[in-house]
């Protein structure tokens, strides 16, 4: 007992001697960010009309190379990183859009490039910093815990995600996720849609695979421009062309009581076969359109009022009509609609014109205790939905309905465009 507990003092004193090191090269918050914020970009990405399209973040790896999220490039023309007053023009070099980084080169460009933490390094409750621009707020720094490692990006040999409590919101996309001693351990990616704290990296590993992921990548798509993983940013493509990971559909709400416009995103997480899952889980849809489940009502009464399965149906034809009763996904409420179809009409997204049925709406909203439209409380409801049979997804919806004198809802949804 004696010899085995005297065989463990020096593990226990080279551990403990470690783990002191590691806690003297520490930095303090306000340290970490002198060294590392020089090396943080902002994206910005323009439309082929100069049009700004979103912001990004970006980290340099190395010199005259960044990093940023493939879905910050997305249908971008062109795009330049930028640090307070100070712009650079800059091109793609190696996408590997599955697991969403792209390498992008600049030319005459002097930042340093970061430190990279050892590969295998990240540790679950580890002191961890990002440094990103969320929502255009240039070299924002946020603290966390690592707060788990997840496999879901490969087999258990590969390195994992990062899941970390420092705070990522939209921008953050291609900034840095760091150690205590200043070192990059990945690339900020995505928050879950109201999921609190759950926020994610790409593991900095990942960076060494690059260019030759990349080179296998485009090789395989010149060979197979149907290949499956997300498209090559830039890349041209058909508005009607199936949805993929990291592609978004754009849609303007109208409050057409108080005249408010909004812009509502509907982005796509991930395509599990013939499921489409947005916004972090928000919404699933089939790949022909149908309505799996709403949790977040993003769109307004398109969402919190659609009936089980969505607004329209499969196989719609001129004259269909059928009765549907539900209660409402967000609401304790019960609608009783009769839907009909009418002709084909044409309508413009994004500059292309596509064919469409107009699928109306009649009939009553009652509390789910009611039993009849005429109780006390019941509304009328009154909408339309514009289904392309094309994109398999309603490109416009409206809805109105009056409860007493002041109270009600007139809302318009229509499809701007599909970011890709």
């Amino acid at each position: 007992m004696k010899t085995s507990l005297l065989r463990a003092v020096p593990v226990c004193l080279g551990l403990g001697l470690a783990m002191a090191a590691s806690a003297a090269m520490a930095l303090e918050p306000d340290v970490l960010f002198t060294k590392v914020s020089g090396s943080v970009w902002s994206v910005r990405t323009f439309d082929a009309q100069e049009r700004p399209l979103r912001a990004g973040s970006a980290v340099v790896i190395a010199p005259g190379r960044l990093v940023t999220n493939c879905h910050v490039l997305a249908k971008a023309s062109s795009f330049v990183v930028k640090q307070d007053n100070v712009t650079f023009g800059a091109t793609l070099e190696f996408p590997d859009p599955a697991r969403d980084l792209c390498q992008i080169k600049v030319a005459n460009f002097t930042a340093p490039p970061v430190a990279l933490a050892p590969a295998g390094s990240a540790r679950v409750g580890q002191r961890v910093y990002a440094i990103g621009n969320p929502r255009g707020l240039e070299n924002t720094l946020s603290e966390g815990i690592l707060s788990g490692l997840r496999g879901s990006l490969g087999s258990e040999s590969e390195a994992r995600l990062l899941q970390t409590t420092a705070a990522i919101s939209p921008g953050s996309s291609g900034g840095g996720l760091f150690d205590s001693e200043g070192r990059l351990l990945g690339i900020t990616s995505f928050a879950a849609r109201d999921g609190g704290s759950l926020n994610f990296a790409m593991p900095v590993e990942f960076l060494a695979e690059l260019p030759v992921r990349a080179k296998a990548m485009l090789e395989a798509r010149a060979l197979d421009p149907g290949a499956s993983g997300r498209r090559v940013p830039g890349a041209a493509v058909s508005l009607t062309e199936p949805l993929r990971a990291g592609d978004a559909l754009e849609y303007v709400r109208t409050d057409k009581l108080t005249g408010k416009r909004s812009t509502v995103i509907y982005r796509v997480d991930r395509v599990n076969g013939d499921e489409i899952v947005f916004n972090g889980g928000g919404k699933v849809e089939k790949s022909d359109g149908q309505v799996v489940s709403v949790t977040s009502a993003a769109g307004g009464l398109f969402d919190s009022s659609s009936p089980p399965g969505g607004w329209a149906r499969g196989n719609l034809l001129p004259g269909m009509r059928w009765q549907t009763d539900f209660m409402a996904v967000s609401e304790n409420q019960r609608y009783e609609l009769v839907a009909a179809v009418g002709e084909e009409r044409s309508m413009r997204v994004d500059g292309v014109e596509l064919k469409t049925l107009r699928i109306g709406y009649e009939g009553w909203i009652y509390p789910s205790s009611m039993s009849a439209p005429l109780a006390s409380g019941s509304v009328r409801f009154t909408g339309a939905a514009w289904f392309s049979p094309e994109l398999r997804r309603v490109v416009r919806f409206e809805a109105v309905y009056q409860r007493g004198i002041i109270s009600g809802g007139n809302e318009t949804l229509e499809l701007v465009r599909i970011q890709r």
